[in-house]
């Protein structure tokens, strides 16, 4: 039986960035990126 996990808002809206540049397919948004990576860095930090 498989325990579901609670998401916060932070990682859904994570979640759903990462799809979203993985559907691009190739084409670079670095403001896109930015933005995931620093959603990333702040649950990093929130976790800690």
């Amino acid at each position: 039986m498989k325990k579901r996990i609670k998401l916060t808002e932070k990682e859904k809206e994570l979640i759903e960035s990462i799809r979203i540049i993985q559907l691009l397919k190739g084409r670079r948004f670095l403001d896109l990126e930015l933005y995931v990576r620093d959603l990333f860095e702040q649950l990093l930090i929130k976790e800690n």
